[in-house]
């Protein structure tokens, strides 16, 4: 893995929404996090990264992520259907994942964990709420102990 104490190098965001997008990287910064955002708009985007395929298959400018942040609602392939092909994708499984959207459907959440989230936020209703839901993710994440890809 990549997380190391000084934080969180790259992070995948999955958000179909650009103004929420643009959100969660003015928040990070706010709270700290020094690392690459790479943002995807759809669930199918989103799988295309993590293969490395397609315009993202240029590992130096598209690295693989070390934190993964899930938009539920999203087109073409859900938030959902990501975790679904995250779970069959052992060497990927790994990657701690977050999802963070609007929904707080009961059946949304319990899903969500099935299929493998580590964590599940509902998005907040304002700046100062996301700068602080932001640093506790990467704290938490910076300092937890997560197996290697390789094993």
């Amino acid at each position: 893995m990549t997380v190391t104490q000084s934080g969180i190098q790259h992070v995948l965001i999955a958000e179909d929404n650009p103004d929420d997008a643009l959100l969660m990287r003015r928040g990070a910064g706010q709270a700290g996090i020094s690392g690459e955002f790479h943002v995807v708009q759809d669930g199918d985007e989103a799988i295309e990264y993590l293969e490395g395929k397609g315009r993202y298959r240029d590992r130096t400018k598209f690295p693989a992520p070390n934190l993964i942040m899930l938009d539920l609602k999203m087109p073409r392939k859900s938030g959902l259907e990501v975790l679904d092909w995250l779970r069959r994708h052992p060497e990927l499984r790994v990657v701690p994942t977050i999802i963070l959207t609007a929904s707080m459907i009961p059946e949304d959440v319990k899903k969500a964990y099935d299929l493998g989230a580590n964590t599940y936020f509902v998005k907040p209703s304002n700046f100062a709420d996301l700068v602080t839901m932001l640093k506790l993710v990467h704290d938490y994440w910076a300092h937890a102990q997560k197996p290697s890809r390789e094993l």
